[in-house]
């Protein structure tokens, strides 16, 4: 057989001989239910044999694992115990007969277990920080974001949350954010860079307080109906002369 033949063979024996898919999980979290390294290797090998539909040669299974047939059984009479592992018979459609196999539901059952234990304490250290920073900020920052949330019926994330810590260092009022707020609600608009340029047109205009945004758009709603009987009174006068040059 030439080395070529020799690889592809190889590689078909590799790949199709069939595959058995290992869980991270398990691999990373199997010590902490108790198991050594051979007993994980043994449940690896016990997986591997469930497609077969036969019952499990463990004197196969021991020199795999190069151990003794005496290891293997105390082995898995220790995974039986730990309730880890059962031994049940399943019925070979094929071969009509029964056979010896191994039920996993046990391990599932723990390491189910092992994993909402973790994120429970994920979930607690994630609020634990959440309140810590919460009870660093000022009870005018609180105030603020209390009404925000109110608002838009959900918590800020933390890039809103600095939004508003930015424009109370850059001397923002109370009143004059919750104005922002509410107007850009009014428009429909609830971004947080919407409201930021809104309070940056009142810093220009040198506006500090609700009172003076509210006189500055009176003057500014004035000025446009002024501009407004302006232009119609203009278009009068235009047509008036017109219309006398007309007969003239």
């Amino acid at each position: 057989m030439s080395k070529i033949n020799v690889y592809g063979s190889f590689m078909q024996a590799l790949l199709f001989s069939g595959s058995i898919s290992v869980p991270k999980y398990f691999l990373s979290h199997y010590s902490e239910l108790g198991l050594s390294n051979d007993e994980a290797m043994l449940i690896i090998h016990l997986l591997s044999e469930t497609e077969n539909q036969r019952s499990v040669d463990l004197e196969a299974l021991a020199q795999r694992m190069n151990l003794d047939l005496t290891q293997v059984e105390k082995m898995l009479a220790n995974l039986f115990k730990e309730n880890l592992v059962s031994a049940e018979k399943r019925w070979n459609s094929s071969a009509k007969a029964w056979y010896n196999s191994y039920n996993f539901v046990g391990l599932i059952d723990e390491l189910a277990e092992l994993w909402a234990i973790e994120h429970v304490k994920q979930f607690e250290e994630v609020q634990s920080l959440a309140n810590q920073d919460r009870s660093d900020i000022s009870p005018s920052l609180e105030r603020i974001v209390r009404s925000f949330e109110q608002e838009l019926g959900r918590p800020l994330t933390e890039i809103e949350c600095n939004f508003i810590r930015d424009w109370m260092s850059a001397h923002y009022s109370e009143e004059l954010i919750l104005e922002a707020l509410k107007r850009g609600v009014s428009a429909g608009i609830r971004n947080f860079r919407y409201l930021d340029s809104i309070l940056r047109e009142w810093e220009k205009k040198g506006l500090r307080t609700r009172e003076e945004v509210e006189s500055d758009d009176a003057y500014f709603q004035a000025r446009q109906e002024n501009k407004g009987k302006t232009k119609t009174k203009t278009t009068r006068n235009i047509r008036s002369d017109k219309y006398e040059n007309f007969y003239l």
